[in-house]
């Protein structure tokens, strides 16, 4: 009986089968587990897509905790992050997922993440009137029986205030777009309809640096009625001032501790040139009646920039530009801490290509009536553009 128990092998054979069974039992229950991970990081990925999405599109709020909206219905808690960087969004995801039969083998769990970058897209005509304030009301304003014709662009306002465009009284405002950080205030009517709730746009020239006066090449310098003067590039310390007849050369007019003034009756030319306002008084006035044809420079830092206020010089101050029919600006007029108002009678700016005005605020009264063209666009044109829609880039 023990000699036949020693013989029979059924027994070994069963158990060395058992033993067997359990690496091949592992890589089936692996394989399971591996699977339910893939199809758990393709959920997850679905949804940081959406998130990120929607992070790009969020005007307000923290992204992140925009982005973790998206992720209340998912089994496995996760982790999420919401980076931005400018118009880019990056949503990176990370869940735990259980392994139950990897779990025999000590792998209790496995790390599932999924990244996605969305852009905001500015589809949409370029800005003619850009307002860089972020809370004021009336940021850009359109009042009394002023009329506006931007042909080709749009109204830009980077305020949040719900008046951030502001069309009142009989002002008559057409343009290809209006948008605003805000809301609009004016006639229902509106065509087209002004979008609100928009993406702030960026400063154009931000990058762009005040240049160094050194010392002053002129001091207090004005050009009397009915006398002509040459003016060369330089620094003119104590404000620049003409009542007559003058001819700028080329280049950059540092304008030091006082403004630009033109009056009513002076005459003004000059092809290639960029005025450049800082120190104390910082600023401009331009009165209608007058002559005046300017071309700003198109190379150099300050390419296609006529006037550039020094963000740190008399911030809050005010600019006049009264415009009529003899008014020729070719360029950018930039003053990113001023307000700049125009106002007067006739037309104003009809024989311009393009003239953008990129201002903390801006005020359209009076009778004026301006125009802007950008069928002949420049490259200052694409300063800003209206964004409503987003993408995802990875």
């Amino acid at each position: 009986m023990l000699k036949r128990f020693r013989h029979d092998e059924k027994g070994a054979v069963m158990t060395a089968f058992a033993v067997g069974m359990i690496p091949i039992g592992l890589a089936i229950g692996g394989a399971v587990d591996f699977a339910t991970v893939i199809k758990h990081r393709q959920q997850m990925q679905a949804q940081t897509d959406a998130a990120a999405i929607a992070a790009a599109l969020a005007l307000d709020g923290d992204k992140t905790t925009i982005a973790q909206a998206f992720f209340t219905n998912t089994a496995t808690p996760s982790t999420v992050t919401a980076v931005a960087n400018g118009d880019l969004v990056t949503v990176t995801a990370t869940s735990t997922v259980k392994t139950p039969f990897l779990s025999i083998a000590g792998t209790q769990s496995m790390a599932a993440t999924t990244k996605s970058v969305a852009a905001r897209l500015r589809s949409g005509p370029p800005a003619c009137l850009l307002a860089l304030n972020k809370t004021v009301s009336g940021a850009i304003t359109f009042s009394g029986s002023s009329l506006t014709v931007a042909k080709g662009c749009s109204i830009y306002s980077n305020s949040n205030s719900d008046s951030a465009i502001s069309v009142a009284g009989s002002a008559s405002v057409t343009a290809d777009g209006f948008c605003s950080v805000g809301g609009f205030s004016g006639p229902a009517d509106m065509n087209p309809k002004p979008f609100t709730h928009c993406y702030p746009a960026k400063d154009p020239f931000a990058a762009v640096a005040t240049a160094t006066s050194g010392g002053c090449s002129y001091n207090n310098l004005t050009v009397q009625p009915n006398k002509s003067k040459a003016l060369s590039p330089g620094t003119y310390c104590g404000g620049l001032d003409i009542k007559g007849d003058a001819t700028l050369d080329p280049g950059v007019y540092i304008i030091k501790d006082g403004g630009l003034a033109i009056s009513s009756q002076s005459n003004v030319t000059g092809n290639g040139v960029t005025f450049v306002l800082t120190g104390k008084s910082a600023g401009f006035t331009i009165n209608g009646g007058a002559n005046i044809d300017l071309k700003a420079t198109t190379s150099g830092s300050y390419a296609g920039i006529l006037i550039f206020q020094d963000r740190a010089s008399n911030a809050g101050a005010g600019n006049t530009l009264n415009g009529n029919s003899s008014t020729k600006l070719a360029g950018a007029i930039y003053t990113p801490t001023q307000t700049v108002t125009i106002n007067g009678s006739g037309t104003f700016g009809q024989t311009n290509t393009y003239m953008p005005i990129i201002a903390d605020q801006i005020k359209l009264t009076g009778n004026a009536t301006a125009q802007a063209d950008v069928t002949k666009m420049t490259s200052v044109a694409e300063i800003a553009k209206i964004g409503t829609s987003a993408m995802l880039l990875q």
